[in-house]
C-alpha cells in the first residue's frame, strides 16, 4: 500500500527521504498536478486527499504535514468519533498509484512522539511504511559515521576514519550542518577527493555553537553570545562567523517582512529556506522589531568593513555589533 509515515526530529533526513520517494515515483520532470504538499489540512481536505483517485497520466504523490493530528499539543486537531473512523478507513484504502506521505516533524529537543493511544495512529502503524528519524547525539558516532560516508560518496569524495571522528567532534550531530561542511571540504580539497583530518581542522567550525548564536542575540543574551563567539574563534576565522551571522539575520529580516503578507510556504519558496525553519523563525520573531533586526544586520556589515580595513579587532567588533545602537 502506497502510504508512508515519517516522523522524528532529524528534519534533514526526512527531507532527503521525501525527495528520494518523489524521484522514484514521479521522476525528474514531474508535473505540478502530480505532486502536492498540504500543511495540517482541515479534516475534509485531509480525508479528500487520502481518497484521491489516480489520474490517467501517471502516479500521484501527496505530502501531508499532519503533526497536529498525531502529536499532543495545544493546537492539536480535534476529531469526533465519526471523523476518526472515516480517516482510519481512508488510511486503509489508499488507492494504488496514489502515494501518500504523512509527515510528523518534531522540533529538535522537544522529545515528543506520536500519540500511540490514538486510533488513527494505531491504524497507520498497521498499514503504512513507518520510519522514525531520531536526532542523533554527538556520542552516537557509530550511527552518524555511515550516514556521513554515504553523503560523502554522493559528493564524490571520501572520508578517512579520523576525519569522520573530527567532523562529529567539531560540528556536532546535526546532519544538515554536517552535509554543509562536506560541501566546503569538497571545494577545499579539489582536485583531490580524499578528505583528511587536517582539512577538517583547517576549515570546519564548531557547528552546534555557531547555530546557537542567532537565538542568543535575539534573546539579548549578549554575554552568552560573546562566550560562544570566543569559543568559535579559537577554531574558525572571524569572517566565517560574520558571514554566517550576516546570512542568518538577512533571512530573519526577510522572514519578518514577508510574514506580514505571505504564508510560511510562500516565504520558504521565496527565500530558499525550509518551511519548517520559516515557521520556527516566525514564532521567534513575534516580539522582535524590524528595526532591531535591521540594526544588527547593518552593524554586521559595518563590522566586516572595519575588520577588513584593520580599523578594529575581532573581539571588539563583536562586542560593538551586539551592544551598540549603531556601529
Amino acid at each position: 500500500m502506497p502510504l508512508y509515515f515519517f516522523w522524528g526530529e532529524e528534519d534533514y533526513l526526512i527531507e532527503r527521504e521525501v525527495r528520494a520517494l518523489r524521484q522514484r515515483v514521479l521522476g525528474d520532470g514531474f508535473d505540478a498536478l502530480n505532486y502536492r504538499v498540504l500543511d495540517n489540512p482541515d479534516f475534509n481536505t485531509f480525508d479528500e486527499a487520502l481518497r484521491t483517485s489516480p489520474m490517467f497520466f501517471g502516479e500521484i504523490l501527496y505530502v501531508i504535514k499532519c503533526d497536529k493530528y498525531f502529536l499532543e499539543s495545544k493546537t492539536k486537531a480535534k476529531l469526533d468519533d465519526k471523523q476518526t473512523q472515516m480517516l482510519c478507513e481512508s488510511f486503509e484504502n489508499v488507492t494504488d498509484k496514489v502515494h501518500i506521505v504523512l509527515l510528523c516533524q518534531i522540533p529538535r529537543g522537544e522529545k515528543k512522539k506520536p500519540d500511540s493511544r490514538k486510533k488513527i495512529y494505531k491504524t497507520v502503524a498497521k498499514v503504512a511504511d513507518v520510519k522514525e528519524f531520531a536526532a542523533y547525539k554527538a556520542y552516537e558516532d557509530y550511527k552518524i559515521a555511515p550516514i556521513l560516508k554515504n553523503l560523502a560518496k554522493e559528493k564524490d569524495i571520501a572520508l578517512s576514519p579520523d576525519s569522520i571522528a573530527l567532523l562529529i567532534e567539531y560540528c556536532g550531530a546535526q546532519i544538515r550542518n554536517l552535509d554543509m561542511q562536506l560541501e566546503k571540504l569538497k571545494i577545499f580539497a579539489y582536485p583531490k577527493k580524499q578528505i583528511s583530518a587536517d582539512m577538517v581542522k583547517e576549515i570546519c567550525f564548531l557547528g552546534e555553537d555557531i547555530f546557537l548564536l542567532p537565538d542568543l542575540i535575539l534573546k539579548k543574551e549578549y554575554t552568552k553570545a560573546l562566550e560562544q563567539i570566543t569559543k568559535i574563534l579559537q577554531k574558525s576565522h572571524y569572517l566565517e562567523v560574520l558571514g554566517f551571522l550576516q546570512t542568518s539575520f538577512l533571512n530573519l529580516l526577510k522572514t519578518k517582512v514577508f510574514s506580514k503578507t505571505m504564508s510560511s510556504f510562500d516565504i520558504s519558496r521565496k527565500t530558499g529556506q525550509h518551511e519548517f525553519v520559516v515557521k520556527k523563525n516566525i514564532e521567534k520573531l513575534k516580539n522582535i522589531s524590524e528595526d532591531e533586526l535591521l540594526r544588527i544586520k547593518l552593524n554586521l556589515s559595518n563590522a566586516e568593513y572595519l575588520l577588513k580595513s584593520g580599523q578594529i579587532e575581532p573581539t571588539s567588533a563583536f562586542c560593538r555589533i551586539l551592544y551598540k545602537e549603531d556601529l
